[in-house]
């Protein structure tokens, strides 16, 4: 019989049922969510209309640690400063959902499509400026398109040529190119009005992430960063101190590793490269970004508050004048979750020790049982 009406009736919190009904209309009587199972179970149970009753479970995030990751990715998840201090090591581990960015579309300035990390994830878009369509020539692009939400789909657009030029025309564009649920912004411009209310004009239906720029200089003299419609990133790296290229101040919103970062290159499918910028940083706090889209739309500013509250505070040191002291952060500990696998492991370990105990025992007393009956049995012949 189809179910067609569901009613969640708390007990004790993290103690809950789940009434399953017959039909649409059966929940009137029991409007109020907060009813206790105990004192109208029997009302509940004598309803004629009532399907079944669950005991209502908790569900969690399928949380997975990467292995051999780069430290940007492990720092994302590290509640510490980073103990292995070498920014091209691939020692670090990184814990996230392994169903972060399901369902969420990333619009990245030109990627290498077929390269083996985005496993079909990726696809071209639309090229808006630029002699090569369907090609990332410089890198850029498919270096910031790694691996935080690993289950996003990466589409490419182009809006520069081959020499990096792009006229602002093309952005503007590319913005209505299509419902996106975030962008990411990778570049910068002198104070640039036009621009300034392209942007402004998404922030309530998309997310939009932009980078402070890599000029050492006071990001509020910048479009877009200095605008209150996008999240400004700037660069940290493995020392948890602001890079020295960084654009700083108090229209960054959120710091992010930025320098000597290992990721995507463009020369083969399975290909590297090592690069530094407030670019790099973008892309982490992106993948942050599309991680939370997986579950709930957000606006910017939404998104802006979710993100400073689970990023790390005053970790940060050498920070330019009135750049806030936040470092992004997934939300998830790396320490604490292998602390709990490894606990988890040696339960696993004594458990299976108690099984092969009782697995033992049993077999002691069935050789008893068998010693007694042959003894029993040669007692009844001597007789």
């Amino acid at each position: 019989m189809a179910v067609t009406s569901v009613l969640l009736v708390s007990a004790v919190p993290h103690n809950g049922h789940i009434v399953m009904f017959k039909s649409p209309n059966a929940t009137h009587f029991l409007a109020n969510e907060k009813i206790p199972v105990k004192t109208c179970y029997k009302i509940i149970n004598g309803c004629a209309d009532v399907e079944e009753i669950y005991e209502d479970v908790i569900i969690r995030p399928a949380i997975v640690t990467q292995t051999h990751a780069t430290w940007g990715l492990g720092r994302l998840s590290s509640e510490k400063k980073l103990m292995n201090q070498n920014p091209l090591s691939r020692t670090f581990k990184y814990t996230y959902d392994e169903n972060a960015g399901r369902g969420v579309d990333v619009y990245v300035i030109g990627v290498y499509v077929e390269h083996a990390d985005f496993g079909g994830r990726a696809r071209w878009g639309r090229t808006f400026g630029g002699s090569h369509y369907g090609r990332d020539i410089h890198g850029h692009g498919t270096h910031i398109a790694f691996g935080v939400a690993k289950q996003a789909h990466i589409i490419a657009v182009k809006v520069y040529d081959d020499h990096l030029d792009g006229e602002v025309s093309d952005v503007y564009i590319n913005f209505n190119f299509k419902a996106l649920d975030y962008y990411k912004l990778t570049f910068t411009h002198n104070l640039h009005k036009p621009l300034d209310d392209a942007i402004a004009k998404l922030t309530n239906n998309f997310v939009i992430v932009a980078s402070a720029g890599n000029g050492g200089l006071e990001a509020s003299n910048l479009s877009p960063g200095h605008t209150p419609y996008v999240i400004t990133v700037a660069a940290s790296n493995i020392f948890d101190k602001q890079a020295s290229f960084s654009n700083w101040g108090n229209a960054v919103n959120i710091l992010a590793p930025g320098e000597n970062i290992i990721s995507l290159g463009i020369h083969g499918r399975h290909s590297t490269a090592v690069k530094s910028g407030t670019s790099m940083s973008t892309a982490y706090v992106s993948g942050l970004a599309a991680t939370l889209l997986t579950t709930k739309k957000y606006t910017t500013a939404g998104m802006h508050e979710q993100l400073v509250k689970t990023a790390l505070k005053n970790v940060l040191s050498g920070l330019s004048m009135s750049t806030p002291n936040l470092l992004a952060h997934n939300g998830y500990s790396t320490e604490t979750h292998i602390e709990e696998e490894e606990d988890k492991d040696e339960k696993d370990e004594e458990d299976e020790k108690d099984e092969e105990d009782e697995e033992d025992e049993e077999d002691e007393e069935d050789e008893e049982d068998e010693t007694e009956t042959e003894t029993e049995t040669e007692t009844e012949t001597k007789t």
